[in-house]
Protein backbone atom coordinates (compact mmCIF):
# COMPACT_ATOMS: atom_id res chain seq x y z
CA UNK A 1 0.00 0.00 0.00
CA UNK A 2 1.47 3.22 -0.90
CA UNK A 3 0.60 6.65 1.01
CA UNK A 4 1.22 10.25 0.83
CA UNK A 5 2.66 12.35 3.96
CA UNK A 6 3.01 16.09 3.98
CA UNK A 7 6.94 17.62 4.39
CA UNK A 8 5.57 19.73 7.59
CA UNK A 9 4.65 15.87 8.84
CA UNK A 10 8.14 14.21 7.64
CA UNK A 11 10.03 17.38 9.21
CA UNK A 12 8.05 17.39 12.49
CA UNK A 13 9.30 13.76 12.92
CA UNK A 14 12.41 14.21 12.05
CA UNK A 15 13.09 16.82 13.95
CA UNK A 16 11.91 15.41 17.11
CA UNK A 17 14.31 12.86 16.99
CA UNK A 18 12.73 10.41 14.34
CA UNK A 19 15.20 8.68 11.34
CA UNK A 20 14.15 7.03 8.16
CA UNK A 21 15.14 3.43 10.71
CA UNK A 22 12.89 4.47 13.13
CA UNK A 23 10.53 5.33 10.76
CA UNK A 24 9.90 2.39 9.72
CA UNK A 25 9.76 0.29 13.24
CA UNK A 26 6.52 2.99 13.55
CA UNK A 27 3.11 0.38 13.71
CA UNK A 28 0.57 1.54 11.34
CA UNK A 29 -3.01 1.23 11.75
CA UNK A 30 -5.42 0.96 8.79
CA UNK A 31 -8.99 2.58 9.26
CA UNK A 32 -10.98 1.18 6.45
CA UNK A 33 -13.73 3.15 4.93
CA UNK A 34 -16.33 2.14 6.82
CA UNK A 35 -14.64 3.44 9.97
CA UNK A 36 -13.60 0.50 11.28
CA UNK A 37 -9.87 -0.52 12.25
CA UNK A 38 -7.75 -3.38 10.65
CA UNK A 39 -6.80 -5.60 12.60
CA UNK A 40 -3.35 -6.63 11.78
CA UNK A 41 -0.74 -3.54 11.80
CA UNK A 42 1.60 -2.74 9.24
CA UNK A 43 4.81 -1.50 8.65
CA UNK A 44 6.87 1.20 6.33
CA UNK A 45 8.49 -0.49 3.80
CA UNK A 46 10.14 2.00 1.53
CA UNK A 47 10.59 5.55 1.64
CA UNK A 48 11.29 7.42 -1.40
CA UNK A 49 14.08 10.17 -0.82
CA UNK A 50 12.62 12.75 -2.67
CA UNK A 51 9.36 15.39 -2.00
CA UNK A 52 6.92 15.97 -5.00
CA UNK A 53 7.49 19.57 -5.70
CA UNK A 54 3.90 19.56 -7.21
CA UNK A 55 2.10 18.27 -3.87
CA UNK A 56 4.46 18.69 -0.59
CA UNK A 57 4.58 15.22 0.15
CA UNK A 58 6.82 12.45 0.38
CA UNK A 59 5.72 8.97 -0.42
CA UNK A 60 5.66 5.96 1.57
CA UNK A 61 5.01 2.38 1.10
CA UNK A 62 3.35 0.03 3.78
CA UNK A 63 3.01 -3.62 4.32
CA UNK A 64 -0.20 -5.21 6.21
CA UNK A 65 -0.59 -9.26 6.49
CA UNK A 66 -3.65 -9.28 5.03
CA UNK A 67 -4.59 -13.26 5.82
CA UNK A 68 -8.18 -12.76 5.25
CA UNK A 69 -8.22 -11.30 2.19
CA UNK A 70 -9.80 -8.41 3.42
CA UNK A 71 -7.86 -5.68 1.54
CA UNK A 72 -8.79 -5.54 -2.03
CA UNK A 73 -6.76 -3.23 -4.73
CA UNK A 74 -9.56 0.12 -5.75
CA UNK A 75 -10.36 0.05 -1.43
CA UNK A 76 -9.83 3.46 -0.34
CA UNK A 77 -8.58 3.62 3.40
CA UNK A 78 -6.35 5.86 6.08
CA UNK A 79 -3.12 4.86 7.33
CA UNK A 80 -2.71 6.53 11.16
CA UNK A 81 0.58 6.20 12.72
CA UNK A 82 2.16 7.19 16.30
CA UNK A 83 4.99 9.30 15.60
CA UNK A 84 5.43 10.81 19.27
CA UNK A 85 4.55 10.99 22.46
CA UNK A 86 3.12 13.95 24.40
CA UNK A 87 3.40 13.30 27.99
CA UNK A 88 1.04 15.31 30.25
CA UNK A 89 -0.81 16.97 27.48
CA UNK A 90 -3.62 19.37 28.04
CA UNK A 91 -6.32 18.19 25.49
CA UNK A 92 -9.31 20.59 24.97
CA UNK A 93 -12.30 19.78 23.03
CA UNK A 94 -12.20 21.33 19.56
CA UNK A 95 -16.07 22.34 20.01
CA UNK A 96 -14.61 24.85 23.13
CA UNK A 97 -11.83 26.56 20.72
CA UNK A 98 -13.23 29.84 18.92
CA UNK A 99 -10.92 30.46 15.86
CA UNK A 100 -11.47 34.78 15.28
CA UNK A 101 -8.74 36.68 12.45
CA UNK A 102 -6.64 34.07 12.95
CA UNK A 103 -6.30 33.85 16.70
CA UNK A 104 -7.98 31.42 19.07
CA UNK A 105 -9.06 31.48 22.33
CA UNK A 106 -11.39 29.85 24.75
CA UNK A 107 -13.25 30.91 27.80
CA UNK A 108 -12.17 29.58 31.00
CA UNK A 109 -13.49 29.26 34.27
CA UNK A 110 -11.70 30.69 37.29
CA UNK A 111 -11.75 31.38 40.51
CA UNK A 112 -15.22 32.38 42.22
CA UNK A 113 -16.68 30.43 38.80
CA UNK A 114 -15.87 34.03 36.88
CA UNK A 115 -15.30 33.35 33.04
CA UNK A 116 -12.39 35.02 31.61
CA UNK A 117 -11.31 34.83 27.70
CA UNK A 118 -8.00 32.80 27.08
CA UNK A 119 -5.70 33.38 23.87
CA UNK A 120 -4.22 29.70 22.99
CA UNK A 121 -2.29 28.17 20.33
CA UNK A 122 -3.81 24.32 19.31
CA UNK A 123 -1.57 21.87 18.27
CA UNK A 124 -2.27 18.28 16.93
CA UNK A 125 -5.90 17.04 16.73
CA UNK A 126 -6.34 13.86 18.01
CA UNK A 127 -10.12 12.76 17.56
CA UNK A 128 -12.88 15.58 18.57
CA UNK A 129 -9.46 16.65 21.05
CA UNK A 130 -6.97 19.48 20.13
CA UNK A 131 -3.63 19.34 21.84
CA UNK A 132 -2.91 22.89 23.72
CA UNK A 133 0.66 24.06 23.40
CA UNK A 134 0.03 27.26 24.88
CA UNK A 135 -2.07 29.16 27.18
CA UNK A 136 -3.78 26.95 29.21
CA UNK A 137 -1.77 24.37 32.19
CA UNK A 138 -3.43 20.94 33.68
CA UNK A 139 -6.34 21.79 35.98
CA UNK A 140 -7.61 24.98 33.92
CA UNK A 141 -11.64 24.63 33.23
CA UNK A 142 -12.70 25.42 29.89
CA UNK A 143 -15.88 26.05 28.69
CA UNK A 144 -17.21 23.64 26.35
CA UNK A 145 -20.98 24.13 26.47
CA UNK A 146 -22.93 27.84 26.18
CA UNK A 147 -19.58 29.33 24.87
CA UNK A 148 -21.92 31.92 23.11
CA UNK A 149 -23.55 33.08 26.40
CA UNK A 150 -20.16 33.38 28.78
CA UNK A 151 -18.56 36.16 28.59
CA UNK A 152 -15.75 37.50 30.42
CA UNK A 153 -16.67 38.62 34.00
CA UNK A 154 -19.39 36.89 34.47
CA UNK A 155 -20.04 33.95 37.26
CA UNK A 156 -21.02 30.81 35.82
CA UNK A 157 -22.26 27.66 37.79
CA UNK A 158 -19.56 25.49 36.21
CA UNK A 159 -20.14 21.38 35.69
CA UNK A 160 -17.61 18.85 34.76
CA UNK A 161 -18.65 17.20 31.55
CA UNK A 162 -16.80 13.94 30.35
CA UNK A 163 -14.10 14.45 27.53
CA UNK A 164 -14.94 12.50 24.35
CA UNK A 165 -12.53 9.27 24.67
CA UNK A 166 -9.99 8.85 22.25
CA UNK A 167 -11.23 5.80 19.57
CA UNK A 168 -7.97 4.58 18.55
CA UNK A 169 -4.76 3.45 20.89
CA UNK A 170 -2.95 4.62 18.45
CA UNK A 171 -3.62 8.34 18.16
CA UNK A 172 -1.59 10.44 15.15
CA UNK A 173 -2.51 12.09 12.18
CA UNK A 174 -4.08 10.28 9.31
CA UNK A 175 -2.69 9.99 5.62
CA UNK A 176 -4.50 9.35 3.18
CA UNK A 177 -3.73 6.27 0.68
CA UNK A 178 -4.45 5.62 -2.90
CA UNK A 179 -5.90 2.27 -3.53
CA UNK A 180 -3.29 -0.86 -3.89
CA UNK A 181 -2.12 -1.18 -7.12
CA UNK A 182 -2.72 -5.13 -7.82
CA UNK A 183 -5.36 -7.33 -5.88
CA UNK A 184 -2.32 -10.10 -5.71
CA UNK A 185 -0.04 -7.82 -3.91
CA UNK A 186 1.09 -8.61 -0.42
CA UNK A 187 -0.09 -5.88 2.21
Amino acid sequence: MKFNVSEIEYLNFVQGGGTRESGQQIPLRLILADGRVFPQEGRIKRTLNQVDPRTGTLQLQADFPNPDGLILAGQFGRVRARVREEKNAVLVPQRAVVELQGAQSVMVVGPENKVAQRTVSMGDRIGEMWIATQGLKPGDRVVVEGIQKARPGTVVNAQVVPLPAIKDELPGPLFKAPPPSSPGQRR
